[in-house]
């Protein structure tokens, strides 16, 4: 099966698992949750770590044998390595852990951070804004961003993940989902008027940012704004904490996903280098997460109305 096959048979999957009728009508209830208690949390976190990277990726592929196709093309890359490292696969796998703590659990259920960073999605984001959502994942951000803006487009790497949005959104007014690649090479010119990123950024090293960050400035209008989270060093402690947590884990070996982490003012100038002007700064409240986890720090900057001179 082609690529474009298996993006088809997705679609149609995803449609017929959002469709259930009844009456004659749509049932419009999200069926998907993404809250998750401490202790589901924690038991997820012990599944995760109770098993390899290859074992779990073994499980997901016996569970959706679709995606073994997809799962070969990555091997040519780099055998087991590179398939843990696979965005795609990584994320599914995070899911396919989690629904075996919470059945009906999407992706993004153990996160947390929201308060802060919607906060700053409501004041600078006007609501007739025409929306681009960076990475929507499984629709939990989407879910909250839909109701504060004009019209939204939600992308992210895998017709599968955007399967998981559409099944979470069914009750919200129309989304368009797109599938993304690379590293926003994609972005059309001066589409948006804000560009919105939740946990997306820190995935990129410094030079891919560069390029990524770039692109998002391209994407929207003179004028617009983007709206984007990340992890940073910004008090005392925090780089050595983190040291000793590569020192117990591995740089990533515990985790399919990579995640980068720089102080907040590396990550000012590399938004600046993309053309950006800061308009706000702000880090989220340590009360925002309900398991231990690193608080993000959340930007608000936008793209000049008129080019830098």
């Amino acid at each position: 099966m082609t690529l474009m096959e298996e993006q088809r048979a997705s679609r149609v999957d995803a449609q017929a698992s959002n469709a259930t009728v009844s009456d004659g009508t749509a049932d419009r209830a999200a069926p998907v949750r993404f809250e998750a208690t401490e202790d589901e949390s924690r038991r997820i976190a012990a599944l995760a770590g109770s098993t390899s990277g290859s074992i779990r990726l073994a499980r997901l592929l016996l569970r959706q044998p679709r995606l073994v196709p997809h799962a070969l093309r990555v091997a040519l890359h780099g055998a087991s390595a590179g398939l843990r490292a696979d965005h795609t696969l990584s994320w599914l796998i995070h899911v396919d852990t989690v629904r075996q703590v919470i059945p009906n659990g999407g992706m993004g259920a153990t996160w947390g951070g929201l308060d802060t960073f919607m906060g700053l999605v409501a004041r600078h984001v006007s609501r007739d804004a025409h929306a681009l959502e960076l990475g929507c994942g499984g629709g939990r951000v989407t879910r909250h961003i839909r109701p504060l803006v004009g019209t939204l487009v939600a992308n992210d790497i895998s017709e599968r993940i955007l399967a998981e949005a559409r099944a979470a959104t069914v009750d919200l007014p129309p989304i368009e989902f797109r599938v993304t690649s690379g590293l926003g090479d994609d972005l059309c010119p001066e589409e948006f008027d804000a560009v919105i990123g939740h946990e997306l950024l820190m995935q990129f090293n410094f030079d891919e940012l560069l390029r990524y960050g770039s692109n998002v400035q391209r994407a929207l209008k003179p004028g617009g704004v983007f709206v984007a989270s990340v992890y940073t060093f910004d008090e005392p402690g925090e780089i050595s904490r983190h040291m000793e947590m590569i020192r117990n884990y591995g740089a990533g070996v515990r985790s399919p996903f990579r995640v980068h982490r720089m102080p907040r003012r590396t990550y000012q100038d590399i938004f600046e280098a993309c053309g950006f002007e800061v308009v706000e700064v702000q880090r989220s409240r340590p009360d925002e997460y309900k398991a231990e986890k690193t608080p993000h720090t959340n930007f608000v900057l936008r793209r000049p109305l008129t080019p830098a001179s």
